[in-house]
């Protein structure tokens, strides 16, 4: 760069004019050899002869030109640089000067430099930034007096001063030099020139750019106060141009200087240097629509990397406005949306000719408007094909990506969203469409870090385009019209993306699996040479968390339409023998994420007993306590102080596990703070891909009886301090976990698979597997009256009852309704198969049905009133079409009513029991055969209080519709007053209903689980994570679980009552529902 360029002198100013003749022969010198040119330079340093000194280095100026750069590198290896040394540390200005100019053009020299840098070329050169006084040769006649000299003296300094400034620009190419212009007495200088000198803003302003190219530069800037002068000139430089066209050229540098100077700053502010920029002034740009395109692109990336960085974009937005009100706020984002509306104009018409072949010369010329037009100087036109046209051409593509990924920055801002819609925002995916490398990373990187936000989640339709354009880019990579370059990043932001459900189920709909196996296959023949496990790495990240989506990795639930028990995906045997694959390696990564997807897919395992698996799962389990992102704070504090070398370090590593009342104290400072964790800032410091996979075994293992105690003794707290500092997509895994331990209650085994408290609230199941539905109006229970001395009782009357289910409860096939809230789920995915037990499901014949009711059923009037419908109350009933009584008391044989069952034959059979006394009873029937550990025989047995009576080989069929009433004959057969209504999936033995018969309270009640967690203040840890719609939808199932404590309603609907009225209107239909079942639980 600096090799083609002259040592210029200056020969036609007035001081080398009036000098003699040098005696020089321009043939000769042009005939010098090398060694022969550095005698005569020699010669000229010994009689201090500036002028020969000078005319020398224009003389050999062609001649080096011509073997270039042959000449150079034997003159510097013949030690030129002594002779120039002598120069550029002379004590006369001129001299200096001359050293200077001349040293210039001997950068392109790697030794030169290297010497320039030993010889301290930059503060040698310093020195003639200084002021010279007294100094003869800038001296001038007497008669012009002491103004004039100071005049010249001025304009002296201020010429050297540039000079400088474009040296050090010069310098700033390479590296040899970075370490001297950092230095406190350049950086001082620079920003000086900057203050003093308008002629030099451009080019100091475009050093600055160039020296923060290297990000490890950058400290420097904020020890030398270099963001503040940038700061300082960036508002206060005027952006109008003048009328006065003397001023044009000045104008035209400033505003070159405010777009580096703008650039700079976005620079710093992009690697989390601060960096105090005047958003008024950039607001204020913006508004008044400037014609310099440049400008616009670099002010676009720094309101951009502003924008991204800001822990509140609206506030940032309300600061940029012209004004800080809506007004303002309008005003910016009008301008913003025309702006992009200009670079959709202007990619539109490139493309039209682009196509037409006409920019590189050929047919008529393109209609680009006045893109063809310099932007400073409208007169001026620009060619085709030149180096304006394609400068312009790359600013052009710099303002799109910048635009469009500020605009995808501001998208998910609620009070920002609906204004860009109407003031026509629209086209959003032109950043796609750039080539550029660097462009592209761009958009990639600000698309992981949008995915990764909490704050988008929200934006669902922003996520799935993103999916679909990340999904788009994936194809042309595999076919090689994608920079390989760029292919971790796409690969991360794809990763990022397949954390979240829907995601993972739209990249399986897009065969993920596939595409991804041939992305290696075609990566590795292009880069044979390159190490693939980084790439490997990402591939199994996607296809990890594709895998254990609900619907991916569990029977039970349907994908689409679809109803194919083996429906898993990845293609399960291909992907396991890939993972045998990686298991056995030596890369840990790997390792660990193969082996929890082996064991999560190899439910076999976990059909032995817990104490049998007790080391694997307290293993795991110890394993993600350790990797958790809960511990980001505590991994990245020791990670730096063992990079200092600091002694704290290993005590810090000590402490692997820490108490929830310290987790819930970092949630809250977090939350004062705004501070939202990403996973990719966890990525160096913790796992979090592998704990997600831990936790989605958890919440398997969490549905079955045996494992319940396991994970309620070793793994509360954990799961909730996960929730409270864990990132999005862990806190939705441990939410899930924690209710599925609330599903199928309790910690012995229970089985209870319906659970009617009847505690307030008619329709809700305590076993939290069904969604009772309610007709009529139940009469709560009087006060006074209640079970357990509380509100527990609900007296169903004419026209009342609770359907359990539409088609009929079944316990053999347990609906898995509520085992799973993926967001895009709906009733017909989680309804269609019933729940898959890890063990021997349910035999048909093997239930218990328990229930307290109070006698005497109805008031005698009632059964003398000629009604005969209500001359029997009827306690269950069968499903349609049947719609049998399974069990009721007939008053039409005996005014004291009979118990009857309705067996599987359809056969009722009367049963004699003991007169019972007003008050409150229990009821149990117990169906079982001899294959019946509880109760070894063939047959039912039905219990009031501690009397009971056997049926042998009569069973009741399983299968329970109603309750409380009969629908066949309109509700008029109500059951009257009952509480504590359970179904279990086992024959309960005779001691379990004996202590149940006697309970006087709610202490032995088949609820720990959920009162523990109550204890624990799950309710307010659980509402706080309903920010995003995937751990929203685990966060409101396991919230509407713990609403069944009647202790806890009150408390949730304080912590997040406005949140969830809220999400009853989501379009998400899964957090719809949840939002529904929750809200149904308080009320």
């Amino acid at each position: 760069m600096g090799g083609s360029q002259s040592a210029e002198t200056h020969p036609d100013k007035k001081e080398d004019a009036e000098k003699p003749g040098t005696g020089l022969i321009p043939e000769e010198v042009k005939q010098m050899t090398y060694s022969e040119f550095n005698y005569a330079l020699g010669t000229s340093i010994k009689e201090d002869d500036l002028s020969k000194f000078a005319e020398l280095w224009q003389l050999i100026y062609e001649v080096r030109q011509a073997n270039m750069p042959t000449y150079d590198v034997n003159l510097v290896g013949d030690n030129v640089m002594k002779y120039l040394k002598y120069a550029f540390r002379h004590q006369s200005p001129s001299w200096r000067e001359v050293g200077v100019r001349v040293c210039k053009t001997f950068f392109h020299l790697q030794e030169a430099r290297e010497k320039l840098v030993y010889l301290d070329f930059i503060g040698s050169m310093m020195l003639l930034t200084m002021p010279e006084e007294g100094n003869e040769e800038d001296d001038v006649d007497s008669k012009d007096g002491a103004g004039a000299n100071r005049t010249f003296i001025a304009e002296k300094q201020e010429e050297y001063q540039l000079l400088a400034a474009d040296t050090i620009l010069e310098m700033s190419d390479y590296g040899e030099f970075l370490e001297q212009l950092c230095s406190t007495s350049v950086l001082n200088f620079l920003c000086i020139a900057l203050n003093q000198v308008p002629s030099a803003c451009e080019t100091v302003t475009h050093t600055f750019v160039k020296i923060s190219a290297n990000p490890e530069n950058l400290p420097v800037f904020l020890a030398g106060s270099v963001g503040d002068i940038l700061e300082s000139f960036f508002k206060s430089t005027n952006i109008k141009r003048p009328t006065d066209e003397a001023k044009i050229v000045q104008w035209g540098r400033d505003i070159s200087a405010l777009a580096h100077c703008a650039h700079t700053m976005g620079t710093m502010i992009k690697y989390d240097f601060a960096c105090q920029v005047d958003l008024g002034t950039i607001g204020q740009i913006f508004t008044s629509a400037p014609d310099s395109l440049r400008l616009i692109a670099e002010l676009s990336r720094l309101f951009y990397w502003l924008c991204r960085n800001s822990s509140d974009v609206f506030e940032t937005l309300m600061e940029a406005a012209p004004e800080t009100t809506t007004d303002g706020l309008d005003s910016l984002l009008f301008s913003l949306v025309q702006i992009w509306d200009q670079c959709s104009d202007l990619k539109a018409k490139l493309e039209v000719a682009q196509l037409a072949n006409t920019l590189v010369g050929e047919g008529p010329p393109p209609d680009l408007g006045n893109f063809l037009e310099d932007d400073l100087d409208r007169t001026k036109l620009i060619a085709l094909g030149s180096d304006d046209f394609n400068d312009k051409l790359a600013f052009a593509e710099m303002r799109l990506c910048y635009m469009n990924c500020l605009l995808w920055e501001i998208l998910p801002v609620a009070q920002v969203r609906w204004r860009l819609r109407d003031f026509g925002l629209k086209e959003l995916h032109h950043a796609f469409t750039l080539h550029e490398p660097v462009l592209l990373q761009v958009v990639l990187g600000t698309i992981r870090n949008l995915v990764d936000a909490p704050h988008v989640q929200e934006c669902h339709e922003l996520i799935r385009f993103f999916g679909e354009q990340l999904l788009i880019c994936l194809d042309l990579l595999i076919g090689g019209g994608f920079p390989d370059g760029l292919t971790r990043l796409l690969l991360d932001a794809i990763s990022i993306l397949a954390l979240q459900r829907s995601m993972q189920s739209m990249l399986a709909d897009y065969n993920i699996w596939g595409k991804l196996n041939k992305l290696v296959r075609k990566w590795q023949e292009r880069n044979s040479g390159h190490d693939p496990r980084k790439i490997q790495l990402s591939v199994l990240r996607i296809l990890s968390q594709v895998a254990v989506h609900p619907s991916h990795r569990l029977g039970w639930i349907v994908k689409g339409e679809k109803d194919d028990p083996a429906n898993v995906y990845p293609p399960r045997s291909e992907f396991e023998q890939q993972l045998d694959v990686w298991i056995k390696g030596n890369d840990e990564s790997f390792k660990t994420i193969a082996s929890l997807l082996l064991t999560t897919f190899q439910e076999w395992k976990f059909q032995r007993e817990p104490q049998e698996l007790e080391t694997i799962f307290n293993s795991i389990l110890d394993w993600w306590q350790v990797n958790s992102t809960t511990r980001y704070a505590e991994e990245k504090e020791a990670a730096e102080d063992s990079h200092r070398g600091s002694s704290a370090a290993s005590t810090n590593q000590q402490e692997r596990t820490k108490p929830l009342k310290q987790m819930k104290a970092e949630a809250m400072q977090r939350s004062e703070e705004g501070f939202a964790l990403y996973s990719m800032e966890t990525l160096q410091y913790c796992a979090p891909y592998e704990c997600v996979l831990a936790l989605s075994l958890f919440s398997r293992l969490a549905l079955e009886p045996k494992f319940k105690r396991l994970i309620f003794q070793n793994a509360l707290e954990p799961l909730l301090g996960c929730i409270c500092l864990g990132i999005w997509p862990e806190a939705r895994e441990a939410a899930a976990t924690l209710a599925n331990l609330m599903w199928c209650p309790d910690l012995d085994r229970e089985r209870l698979v319906c659970w009617l408290k009847m505690d307030g609230c008619s329709t809700v199941d305590a076993a939290n597997v069904l969604q009772p539905v309610r007709a009529g109006q139940p009469k709560p229970v009087d006060i006074g009256k209640g079970m357990y001395r509380s509100t527990w009782g609900v007296e169903f009357g004419r026209g009342s009852c609770v359907t359990l289910h539409p088609d009929g409860f079944k316990t053999y096939n347990v609906p898995g309704l509520l085992t799973a809230a993926s967001p895009q789920d709906t009733f017909h995915n989680l309804s269609q198969r019933p729940y898959h037990w890890l063990d021997e499901p349910p035999d048909p014949r093997h239930f218990t049905l328990t229930c307290w009711f109070y006698w005497p059923l109805v008031d005698e009037s009632a059964l003398q009133d000629g009604n005969d419908g209500h001359k029997m109350s009827v306690l269950v009933q069968s499903s349609p079409p049947d719609y049998h009584m399974q069990i009721y008391v007939d008053y039409q044989t005996d005014p004291q009513g009979v118990w009857t069952l309705v067996d599987h034959t359809r056969t009722k059979r009367p049963l004699k029991t003991p007169k019972l006394h007003p008050g409150w009873h229990m009821l149990a029937l117990v169906s079982s055969t001899s294959k019946s550990a509880a109760q070894q025989w063939d047959g039912t047995r039905f219990y009031l209080d501690d009397w009971s009576c056997s049926l042998k080989n009569v069973w009741v069929v399983n299968d329970f519709y109603m309750v409380g009433n009969d629908v066949s004959y309109g509700g008029k057969k109500p059951f009257g007053l009952i509480a504590d209504f359970r179904i279990y999936a086992r024959c309960l033995n005779q001691s379990e209903i004996e202590t149940m018969a006697v309970a006087d309270g709610v202490d032995d009640h088949p609820d720990k689980i959920a009162r523990k967690l109550a204890a624990l203040d799950a309710a307010t840890l659980l509402g706080q994570r309903l920010d995003v719609p995937d751990s929203a939808a685990e966060c409101l199932r396991a919230l509407g679980s713990l609403a069944t404590l009647s202790s806890q309603r009150a408390k949730i609907f304080a912590v997040c009552g406005k949140k969830m009225l809220r999400l009853l209107e989501s379009p998400i239909p899964m957090v719809q529902r949840q939002a529904s079942r929750l809200m149904n639980n308080l009320a």
